[in-house]
């Protein structure tokens, strides 16, 4: 009797491992909100969720080192980005997030290679609110630290697909507000009619 207790609580142990082994981000998503601004996505395997929250405390955006490794990055000093939504049973595999594509509910997905297991029923995603990012190879981490969105290391990925923000801004950073352009715009043209009249 005791054997089979033992048994049992090794299997069941057994389990737990492979389902905290199994839950991470698998790959990173984008769409751009046509206003300058853009939300990212992250694919993670750990079944439906209720809400966002984080093993890691969100995504970190930043330009790569290319003379550092992927271990040696200074992801610290990358821009932070909470998650703030949770979206379940969607995309899932190559074939049905290339389907999120072209039905413009992504502007572009890129896997974390080390995890991707093109599986369809990895279809659990968290989503940040609005940010500034444009197409571009970024820097993407989330951090190692166990479970949801734990990734193998900090990546380089390619960014595509943005159209109302210019390439290669980086994460966070201020495109004037519509209201302060025209502020800028009416004083040259303030400007520019004074010079004529005199």
């Amino acid at each position: 009797m005791k054997f089979k207790i033992i048994l049992a609580g090794l299997i069941l142990a057994t389990y737990s491992l492979t389902n905290i082994a199994n839950a991470h981000l698998i790959a990173f998503g984008w769409k751009d909100l046509g206003d300058g601004t853009i939300s990212m996505y992250g694919q993670h395997w750990h079944s439906n969720q209720t809400t966002a929250y984080s093993d890691n405390g969100g995504v970190r955006i930043g330009v790569w080192d290319n003379t550092l490794s992927a271990a040696s990055q200074n992801t610290a000093s990358w821009q932070l980005f909470q998650w703030t939504n949770v979206i379940n049973d969607m995309g899932g595999n190559t074939t049905q997030n290339d389907a999120l594509v072209t039905a413009g509910i992504l502007d572009g997905y890129a896997i974390d290679t080390n995890y991707w297991s093109n599986n369809s029923s990895q279809n659990d995603w968290f989503s940040t609110g609005p940010l500034v990012l444009g197409n571009g190879s970024w820097g993407l981490f989330t951090g190692t630290g166990c479970c949801v969105d734990t990734m193998s290391e900090a990546g380089l990925f390619d960014i595509t697909g943005i159209s109302s923000v210019p390439d290669g801004t980086g994460p966070g950073a201020n495109i004037p507000e519509p209201s302060t352009m025209a502020i800028f715009a009416l004083g040259l043209f303030c400007l520019i009619s004074r010079k004529f009249k005199k």
